[in-house]
């Protein structure tokens, strides 16, 4: 890859765009897996690089490279011989056509649904072009004014543009008239001339998340909430709808931020989802309210009424990407002559999910810009994995059964996939994805007419599922999103029956959130990843509580500035992650294989459910060490842990958590990415421990590192040994100009019949290593 963008950059007259990877291509004679036996025909792993110049130049280039393939000697005219040495590394040129502009961005089987389902009816379409950006201003706007005029000849309508240099970005908004469609869907992409212009990288369907509206719950006041400081400084933020600020539950709890009036487009009654949000981030679910957020909450207007007047959607009229852009940037750098709307906020919530990017292979504008942000302000930005429609097929025996209907649905949920990929921008590799859990707080009895499938706790079948870019781990973490039901079909005589979601948001079950109503204490309840989400904020904002609250002991190493907060936070939400009985449940239900066992309970349940009680928390049997830095390339920094000695020579169970989470800095130009790659090799045989969870060539695809070892052999060691974890830095993209934050957490859990206080005899250790450290910086300066 870097040979390749070196070798263009020596001949005059080429712009190195972009890379895409492209997978699963068919071997040929030159290109081919090999094993022992020889070669396979197994599919082959390839890259296609993209370069632009303009049409006379990519035709004299293509010329060129047959020359070069005829007779590899010939030499080439005064100022292009260096392109031999581009062409020695490539098995084809070919110009990036129609079909490249749509493929796998879903625009084609988008059309197709809507003419089917409405016909002629709409007048036009809405697109997102995503333009090939270029460096040099002039043939930026010389480009953007190309396709506007195609949109113009087309009979279309420019609505939004956006340029975000940093990630290589420049977007176009459009509306187009339906016989465009007609006439792709007829004779293909080649059939309209918008698609046919070099200045067009990629065309997707807009398509704005879009949240139904909520029935109230009947008869069901929120409870009276506890009382708590509120901070005037804000810490965590909600890009989302307006909320109801003078809701019982929210009164005094709410910095509201609306440069674009977002207000004035609604009543008060369709002010649900940023209401239900900012009671999840602030209270926790209602249904179980816990002590109140320590801040107040800055919230963000992202969403307006949906035109139909039911529930809301994401602003129609901007591009998406844009708008977060712009948000951001009021929030830390101001907005014209302002000055920074909340500097002080170090965790965003984005409970967004665009339909039409479930994430295939190529990371979107938004998940690249996430990653982009997070860096650039040292933020934890977290992002719901997506909703995807639970109604399915099911045997008609199982309906009576409620473990056999259980099993059934679950086998489903993984047989379906690929249907249940994330939703953009879930996908970005900075952010922590969040996934849901099938629980809640609600308690009441079911009625005959709705069926629950699955048991309380098991990962919620609305939910996306992973992986990630690169085949990352994703979502990192489930939380609980609230239970979605089923209605009871009739009685049958067939052998399957169709199961169809039942509306619950009225009498549950689900989380009980505020919502707006003619009182000022209304509620209603509510499942989804949006949920999962804002609960894992809450627990973010807990985590930045109990690291400020650490005192600087006297005897004990000094804590981590607070610049490393974020990572850290990020880091400590994923460390108390766990599959547990989870996994257990999802073996049983889907006899699964066991070379394959922990690649597939991966791709289900990311690095496992949060368990609350581990959250930023220590015991006498569970003892957490905390450590971060900044690191670049090609070094190493190394972190030990003293083994207690009530471990020495016994066989009791124990439990060894690494974790390592940092934020790393992005080239958008790559495929790579990432530009800053962190690991650790987990010490194994010291502590008589092996993995037992996520599947370890997944673990080092993200910007989180997490693996969870166990056993129970004895293994012998002396006083004062001690584990080593060492973190090392290797650059994936790119150079790496300034050092990478990092945080790593480091935990040892043992069975509750050793008598022993293992978090006593660790810190004991630890003030012994560092007295001896000063006595021996004393002794060397005496010296």
């Amino acid at each position: 890859m870097e040979e390749f963008a070196r070798a263009v950059s020596g001949v005059p007259g080429l712009e190195f765009l972009a890379e895409h990877e492209e997978e699963d291509v068919d071997p040929d004679a030159d290109f081919h897996m090999v094993s022992k036996d020889g070669r396979t025909d197994k599919a082959v792993p390839e890259s296609l690089y993209m370069i632009m110049t303009n049409a006379r130049a990519v035709t004299q280039l293509i010329a060129l490279f047959h020359r070069w393939e005829a007779d590899p000697e010939e030499k080439f005219a005064r100022g292009l011989n260096p392109l031999r040495r581009v062409f020695a590394l490539l098995r084809e040129i070919r110009r990036w056509g129609p079909e490249d502009r749509v493929r796998e961005t879903g625009l084609l089987e988008d059309w197709a649904d809507t003419l089917q389902a409405i016909g002629g009816a709409r007048s036009s379409v809405r697109i997102e072009i995503e333009l090939w950006f270029r460096a040099d201003p002039a043939r930026r706007a010389a480009a953007q004014s190309e396709v506007a005029r195609l949109i113009g000849n087309a009979g279309g309508t420019v609505v939004h543009t956006s340029t975000i240099a940093s990630i290589d970005y420049h977007g176009v908004l459009a509306d187009l008239p339906h016989r465009e469609v007609q006439a792709v869907l007829t004779d293909g992409p080649h059939a309209i001339e918008l698609l046919t212009t070099d200045a067009i990288m990629f065309v997707a369907p807009a398509q704005p998340m879009a949240i139904p509206g909520l029935e109230l719950a009947a008869d069901t006041p929120a409870p009276a909430v506890a009382d708590g400081p509120v901070g005037d400084a804000p810490r965590v933020a909600l890009l989302d709808g307006v909320p109801l600020a003078n809701h019982s539950s929210l009164a005094g709890r709410l910095v509201l931020d609306d440069p674009d009036n977002i207000a004035a487009r609604y009543v008060s009654s369709q002010q649900q989802h940023g209401t239900a949000m900012a009671s999840l981030i602030v209270h926790g679910d209602l249904g179980r309210p816990r002590a109140p957020l320590s801040a107040r909450l800055y919230v963000r207007p992202i969403f307006e009424p949906h035109p139909s007047g039911n529930g809301e959607t994401v602003i129609q009229d901007q591009l998406q990407v844009d708008l977060v852009h712009r948000a951001f940037h009021r929030m830390f750098e101001g907005d014209g002559d302002q000055p920074p709307a909340a500097p002080s906020v170090r965790i965003v919530n984005l409970s967004i999910g665009d339909p039409a990017r479930v994430f295939v292979r190529r990371l979107s504008p938004m998940a690249k810009l996430l990653d982009w942000l997070a860096h650039r302000y040292n933020l934890l930005v977290l992002v719901s994995a997506g909703n995807h429609p639970i109604a399915t097929t099911v045997p008609t025996d199982a309906i009576s059964d409620p473990g056999s209907l259980g099993r059934v649905l679950v086998a489903d949920g993984r047989d379906r996939a690929l249907h249940r990929r994330l939703l953009a921008p879930a996908e970005a590799v900075n952010v922590v994805t969040v996934g849901a859990l099938h629980a809640d707080a609600w308690s009441g009895d079911l009625p005959d007419t709705v069926l629950d499938g699955l048991e309380d706790g098991m990962p919620a079948l609305y939910s996306a599922v992973g992986f990630g870019y690169r085949r990352s781990v994703k979502p990192e973490v489930l939380l609980p999103g609230g239970r979605s039901l089923f209605q009871r079909p009739p009685a049958v005589t067939s052998t399957t029956v169709p199961l169809s979601p039942a509306r619950t948001s009225a009498r549950g079950p689900g989380m009980l959130v505020a919502a707006p109503g003619r009182d000022r204490d209304a509620t209603a309840y509510l499942y989804g990843t949006s949920n999962a989400t804002a609960l894992a904020s809450r627990s973010a904002s807990h985590i930045f509580d109990v690291l400020a609250g650490l005192p600087d002991r006297a005897g004990e190493f000094p804590f981590p500035d607070a610049q490393y907060h974020p990572v850290l936070a990020k880091t400590l939400l994923v460390h108390a992650a766990t599959w547990g009985a989870l996994s257990t449940a999802l073996r049983d239900a889907l006899d699964l294989e066991t070379s394959t066992e922990r690649r597939d309970i991966t791709q289900m349940l990311g690095y496992g459910a949060v368990d609350p009680h581990h959250v930023a928390s220590a015991s006498r049997t569970r003892v957490v060490l905390l450590g971060a830095g900044s690191i670049t390339k090609d070094q190493r920094h190394r972190f030990s842990f003293p083994m207690p000695p009530a471990l020495a020579a016994t066989t009791e169970w124990r439990r060894l958590t690494v974790t390592l989470g940092w934020l790393s800095p992005v080239n958008t130009r790559t495929q790579r990415h990432r530009m800053a790659r962190l690991f650790f090799q987990p010490p194994q045989t010291e502590l008589g421990v092996k993995r037992v969870q996520a599947q370890h060539q997944t673990v080092r695809k993200g910007t989180v590192q997490h693996e969870v070892l166990e056993g129970a052999a004895a293994v012998a060691f002396a006083a004062g040994d001690a584990l080593t974890v060492d973190v090392d830095c290797r650059v994936d993209a790119g150079r790496l100009d300034a050092p990478v934050r990092y945080g790593l957490a480091v935990s040892l859990e043992v069975a509750a019949t050793v008598q022993a206080d293992i978090h006593a005899q660790v810190r004991e250790q630890l003030q012994a290593r560092l007295r001896q450290r000063a006595a021996a910086q004393v002794t060397a300066v005496r010296g």
